[in-house]
């Protein structure tokens, strides 16, 4: 079974549909969503319209408009880049209809599912602070075991970081989809997660797509959010996992 794993859109449309549009190619069978549809990007309604019937978890930026909070929980640095993600969450809540709202408050944190005998959880930032712990390439090793002891789960897929990564801790994997919408690894094209399984074997791939940054940048400046979430598409902000394949039974403590 081909699984498609997407994270972070962040309202980015553009980046949305041109990954939409290439796992329709590769014949998968089933995509989900680990959450952050909103934020930064000029098109909240219209991304979340698109993923309305596909499985997603809820993101801290989707939990914040959701609820109109203050504060979406981020991680910022003091300053400018507290101003500009506080900007950019009041005015997606601005700008989404109470539907759209509805929807968001309605997703979950957590989803657990097994395929062909191999066991996924999905969250969007850690199994034990589901909305905002960041999981990242530097996140040691004592910590990471922490995450996943007592976790029926073989393989925690997340997202939250914009960063795509793969590690192996304690017999579990732990993936990151990477980010749809707003790359931060060095790389600005969009990033999704393929997973395959076959007979307890799971094979994985990061699929990197380039879109039409340059229209999305067009349209941050014309609703008028801060042109610093422009330059971030522009550039993106490395690692590149590439891909994998690794057996489950790799897993088993």
């Amino acid at each position: 079974m081909i699984l498609a794993f997407i994270s972070d859109i962040h309202a980015n449309l553009e980046a949305l549909e041109t990954v939409m549009e290439d796992i329709k190619k590769r014949n998968v069978d089933k995509i989900y969503c680990l959450g952050d549809l909103v934020g930064y990007g000029p098109n909240p309604e219209e991304v979340v319209r698109r993923l309305a019937d596909v499985p997603t978890i809820s993101g801290n930026y989707d939990d914040g408009v959701g609820y109109a909070r203050s504060s979406c929980g981020c991680r910022y640095s003091p300053g400018r880049e507290t101003e500009v993600g506080d900007i950019s969450l009041n005015w997606t809540i601005q700008n989404t209809s109470e539907e759209v709202k509805s929807h968001l408050r309605s997703l979950k944190h957590r989803m657990e599912f097994e395929i062909e005998g191999v066991d996924f959880l999905l969250v969007h930032g850690s199994p034990l602070n589901e909305l905002l712990e960041y999981v990242t390439p530097q996140t040691d090793q004592e910590r990471l075991q922490k995450l996943v002891e007592n976790l029926r789960a073989d393989v925690i897929i997340n997202g939250h970081t914009h960063l795509p990564m793969v590690k192996s801790v304690s017999g579990k994997l732990i993936m990151n989809a990477g980010s749809v919408g707003r790359p931060k690894d060095g790389d600005p094209r969009a990033c999704y997660l393929v997973v395959e399984v076959e007979k307890g074997v799971i094979s994985y791939e990061f699929v990197r797509l380039s879109y039409d940054v340059k229209r999305t940048c067009e349209k941050i400046a014309r609703v008028g959010l801060p042109a610093e979430l422009a330059v971030v598409l522009a550039l993106g902000s490395g690692y590149d996992m590439g891909k994998g394949t690794v057996a489950k039974t790799f897993f088993v403590v």
